[in-house]
């Protein structure tokens, strides 16, 4: 059903332009801004508005995260470098004064 001769097959190099240089468009007509009305401008003018503000928000957020992660981060190395200390001192403080107790119980 099928033949090979009906299968299309490239036998030969094909030269295909590549782009490897900007183009310059060589527009003669200046560029001219549509015109807007009060409407329009106001319309225009919230919804850059909004964006800008949404833009504001996500980084401001996006910072916080960081800070909060870099803060907690220090916080459980701190705590893990001085609670052992922390912990040693004051159990040689209550067992210190606990045996100071017993010896002067038995010096009486």
């Amino acid at each position: 059903m099928s033949d090979d001769d009906d299968i299309p097959v490239l036998t030969e190099a094909v030269d295909i332009p590549v782009l490897t240089e900007a183009v310059e468009i060589n527009s003669t007509a200046p560029f001219v801004a549509p015109a807007l009305d009060e409407f329009q401008i106001n319309e225009l003018r919230i919804r850059l508005t909004d964006s800008a503000y949404s833009l504001m928000e996500r980084l401001i957020y996006n910072a916080i995260r960081e800070m909060e992660n870099a803060l907690l981060e220090d916080l459980a190395n701190n705590l893990r470098d001085e609670l052992p200390e922390l912990i040693d001192k004051i159990l040689q403080e209550h067992l210190g004064t606990a045996d100071k107790q017993s010896k002067d119980a038995e010096n009486s």
